[in-house]
């Protein structure tokens, strides 16, 4: 419930300890609702969430889902620039084509026409766009079910990812790093004020900012890149929701250990880990006396036998048992190719541990 992510983020006694999932499994919705997740989407969302004790969520359908399209198959869209794909309920949309084919081009470019709207994906339900009345609207609709939150995809290095493309970010940042933040991150930076700005206005206690820094294997630059372009940065932005009495969250996908430190001082509030390279003790080292959301493999939770899946999902409770900073929750997302059968056991595995009621499916 919405009321025990509030008291958890003031380290207050919760009547349920917390949990975050981006819900997109159709089989483990219909399963707990008995409803048809395309006919009866809202309400099969609404209603799955209460159910299974998600309480930090970030997808709130306001109409039903479209048809998917068959895993493996693949749809271009907007002229062959974005490729969609299966995932669940609700497709995947990645950005394949970039407006600049050569590092000279990008430089010419005017920067200050970078629109965080012009981002946004088909399809996508939790990614871009950041509107203050969609926000709001979704945030009625979530109720005291939980605590609707819409995350700022592109804080800062996601701009880079997601305007220019891997490549001419790569190229650009590698080549002349000083150019590089006084051509594209400055300008970039405040656009993300704004937004920040916007979202430390809701009514909500806690902004959360992503931004992928990290590989699965550590960071995309050496560690004082960061030091001298990202960091800084951060802790001016943090101070924009701080001011507003707001918590931050800062998300992210790829291997943190080596970043926990300096997340920390730049005065994040706390941790989402999207990806199980990050390791739960040094997360806990680091952010134990603040709050951190994640845990789950979400690989292991596809590719595991269910016995795997109790044994990882008990380790990771007993493990965080008296860490009164944890909000559990599968890594990247609880999508269609996971077994249903795993996600079964997942959910009556954190009832043992307080994050699910006993009766989860009593609407089957």
């Amino acid at each position: 419930m919405k009321t025990d992510v509030l008291n958890w983020l003031d380290g207050r006694p919760t009547v349920k300890r917390p949990s975050k999932e981006t819900l997109n499994h159709p089989g483990i919705i219909e399963l707990v609702t008995g409803r048809d997740v395309y006919a009866e989407t809202p309400a099969a969302y609404q209603e799955a969430y209460e159910a299974l004790g998600i309480d930090i969520i970030n997808v709130v359908p306001e109409q039903n889902a479209p048809t998917p399209i068959s895993p493996g198959e693949v749809v271009m869209q907007h002229g062959g620039r974005v490729q969609e794909s299966y995932l669940g309920v609700f497709n995947t949309t990645s950005r394949i084509r970039f407006p600049y084919a050569t590092v000279e081009a990008f430089w010419e470019a005017d920067m200050a026409a970078l629109d965080y709207a012009a981002l946004d994906l088909p399809g996508a339900q939790y990614m871009m766009a950041c509107r203050r009345e969609v926000i709001e609207r979704k945030m009625a609709r979530a109720g005291d079910v939980g605590l609707y939150y819409y995350q700022l995809y592109t804080t800062l290095f996601m701009w880079g990812v997601e305007a220019l493309g891997w490549e001419i970010f790569l190229l650009g940042a590698a080549l002349d790093a000083e150019r590089f933040d006084r051509h594209f991150l400055a300008p970039a930076f405040e656009k993300t004020k704004k937004i920040v700005t916007m979202l430390s206005e809701l009514d909500s206690p806690v902004v959360f900012c992503h931004d992928d820094i990290a590989t699965a294997t550590g960071p995309v630059f050496r560690p004082d890149w960061y030091d001298t372009y990202i960091y800084p940065r951060y802790e001016e932005l943090w101070k924009i929701p701080h001011e507003r009495g707001k918590k931050v969250c800062f998300v992210a996908d790829g291997k943190l250990d080596w970043a926990l430190e300096s997340l920390r001082n730049t005065g994040c509030d706390g941790v989402m880990f999207e990806s199980p390279t990050t390791d739960l003790d040094a997360v806990v080292d680091v952010f134990g006396d603040r709050v951190y959301i994640g845990g789950i493999d979400a690989i292991l939770l596809t590719m595991g036998t269910p016995d795997d899946v109790r044994r990882h999902v008990t380790g990771v409770c007993r493990r965080t048992v008296d860490e009164k900073g944890l909000a559990l929750c599968c890594s990247g997302s609880l999508v269609g190719n996971m077994p249903l059968e795993n996600l079964e056991v997942y959910f009556d595995t954190r009832v043992d541990f307080g994050f699910t009621e006993p009766d989860w499916r009593r609407r089957k």
